[in-house]
């Protein structure tokens, strides 16, 4: 009997520990922290690149809950040669470079990238859209709350690469997504696996 306590309540253990990192139970932004945030976003030279209108918006409407950034890309023939960048890197490898530090700041705050895929070709139905019907890489990234997303972009190491990402771009387009629905997900896949590791253990030690 002991054994099985050991096992099943380190099973419920090990998910709790994992679902307050990836989940949590977080409030929504307070009128007073967007403000702090955009203040210090606003000080960040590269900040005047984003809307900040749009952010002020999302920030203010925070659900506290987790949501979804679609992004659609179109690289550039060959990347600009800006720092970082050598002659004959394509603009894949250059975003890479830029994408690596970013999505280690995601995953320290439980953001992963769900999907990613190269267009198969151009798009097939564009409405009342100039210049929309080619892209090359379309991404769908998932963070844990509107306030990991700030504290991301006003980290000073998100900026530091930042040039390698326009020098690789010809066009982007990012889309916040809430509420948004993922048929199984995460949750529901870290638990399964971890009660068939409890499972296995009942099994051959019990």
């Amino acid at each position: 009997m002991t054994v099985v306590v050991w096992i099943w309540g380190g099973a419920i253990l090990v998910y709790g520990v994992f679902y307050l990192w990836y989940v949590g139970f977080r409030s929504p932004l307070t009128a007073a922290e967007v403000d702090d945030y955009l203040n210090k976003l606003t000080s960040i030279n590269q900040s005047g690149k984003n809307d900040l209108e749009g952010i002020r918006y999302f920030l203010e409407n925070d659900t506290g809950k987790s949501f979804v950034i679609v992004n659609s890309i179109q690289l550039k023939k060959t990347p600009d040669l800006v720092a970082g960048v050598e002659e004959g890197d394509s603009s894949m490898k250059t975003l890479i470079a830029y994408h690596k530090p970013f999505m280690k700041m995601m995953f320290k705050r439980a953001g992963i990238g769900i999907f990613q895929g190269r267009m198969a070709t151009k798009a097939i139905d564009v409405i009342g859209i100039e210049n929309a019907d080619d892209w090359t890489i379309s991404a769908i990234n998932r963070f844990r709350s509107r306030r990991d997303f700030i504290e991301i972009m006003i980290t000073p190491e998100f900026h530091e690469k930042h040039e390698l990402k326009y020098a690789a771009l010809s066009k982007s387009i990012a889309t916040p997504i809430d509420p948004w629905f993922q048929l199984g997900g995460v949750p529901l896949t870290v638990g399964l696996i971890v009660a068939l590791g409890a499972a296995l253990l009942h099994i051959f030690l019990v």
